[in-house]
C-alpha cells in the first residue's frame, strides 16, 4: 500500500481470523477460559446478549453445540423482524433468542438484572456482552506469547474493549490503539481504565467509526477493496476496515512514523458482511 510504502513503514497483520472458520479472532480467546469454567461448574446452559450481527453470539453459538451446552441469548431486535444471517445461524445451531427492546437490553446490562433471569435458565453461566470478563482478558492475552518480535504500534477493532486490554497488557511496551467500531464510545475510557491501571500505553480512537456500528463510507469501502486486492487479506467493514482506515490516517497524519514497526490484530468476524 502506497501510504505505508512511501515512508518506509512495516506493517504486519495477525491473522486470527484463521484460528477457526467460525469462532475466529478474537471470539475463541475471549470464549476460551469461559467454556473452561462454566464446563467446569458443570453449567448446562450458556447465556448471553448481543445485537442482529453480533459475532460474539454467533461463535457462542456454534461453539456451545460443539461442546453439548445449551445456548440462550437475548437480542437486541424486534421478534417481528427478518432474522439476520447470523441469527438464522445462531438458531439452526440451537440457540434460543429472546427479543428485547432498547431500555430492556440496556439494563441487562447491569449485574443485578440476571439475577431476575438466571431463574429463566437454572444451572446456567451468564457471558456479558462481547464476553468481556477477567477471563475473556486472560485468553487475549496469550497473544503477546505468539508475537515474536517488538511493535512500535498495534492497532484493533474494539467493541466491548476485552481485547484492547488484553493486548495492551500484554505488550507494555507498545502503543496499542483500540479502533471503536461504533459511535459514542468515549464512555469505554474510564470502564477501561480500572483494568490497565497503571499502564498508560493505550488509547481508544473514537474518530473511525463511519457513522456507527455496521455502518460504512465510500472512503473505507474503496480502502478494504484496495487492500484486499494487493494483499488477499479481506476485512469485514465494521471492525477490521475501520481499524486499517485508522492506521491509514495515523501515518499520513504523522502519528506512526517512519520506520515505525505497526502490527494490526485480524479478529476475524467476517461472517458480518453477509
Amino acid at each position: 500500500m502506497s501510504f505505508l510504502a512511501e515512508r518506509n513503514i512495516e506493517l504486519d497483520i495477525k491473522r486470527d481470523d484463521l484460528i477457526h472458520p467460525i469462532v475466529s479472532g478474537n471470539k475463541w480467546r475471549k470464549l476460551k477460559y469461559l467454556l473452561l469454567d462454566a464446563q467446569a461448574k458443570n453449567c448446562k446452559t450458556l447465556v448471553s446478549m448481543g445485537g442482529n450481527w453480533s459475532n460474539h453470539l454467533h461463535a457462542l453459538a456454534f461453539a456451545g453445540k460443539e461442546l453439548g451446552f445449551r445456548t440462550a441469548a437475548f437480542v437486541r431486535a424486534h421478534k417481528e423482524q427478518r432474522l439476520t444471517p447470523t441469527l438464522e445461524d445462531c438458531r439452526q445451531w440451537g440457540m434460543e433468542l429472546i427479543f428485547t427492546n432498547r431500555v430492556d437490553y440496556a439494563q441487562l446490562r447491569h449485574s443485578f438484572q440476571w439475577n431476575h433471569f438466571s431463574e429463566q435458565f437454572p444451572n446456567s453461566y451468564w457471558i456479558s456482552e462481547g464476553g468481556f470478563s477477567e477471563l475473556a482478558i486472560k485468553g487475549v492475552e496469550e497473544i503477546g506469547q505468539e508475537l515474536d518480535k517488538h511493535y512500535d504500534h498495534i492497532f484493533l477493532g474494539t467493541g466491548s474493549g476485552a481485547t484492547l486490554v488484553g493486548v495492551a497488557k500484554a505488550c507494555p511496551e507498545s502503543r496499542v490503539t483500540g479502533v471503536a467500531a461504533f459511535s459514542g464510545a468515549d464512555y469505554l475510557r474510564d470502564q477501561l481504565e480500572p483494568y490497565l491501571k497503571p499502564q498508560s500505553n493505550w488509547r481508544i480512537d473514537t474518530e473511525h467509526h463511519c457513522g456507527g456500528f455496521a455502518k460504512s463510507n465510500s472512503e473505507l469501502e474503496l480502502l478494504v477493496n484496495e487492500f484486499h486486492q494487493h494483499n488477499d487479506v479481506q476485512f469485514d467493514t465494521v471492525y477490521n476496515g475501520k481499524c486499517l482506515l485508522a492506521i491509514k490516517d495515523a501515518v499520513e497524519q504523522g502519528r506512526v512514523k517512519q520506520g515505525d514497526k505497526v502490527l494490526m490484530i485480524h479478529t476475524g468476524g467476517l461472517q458480518g458482511m453477509r
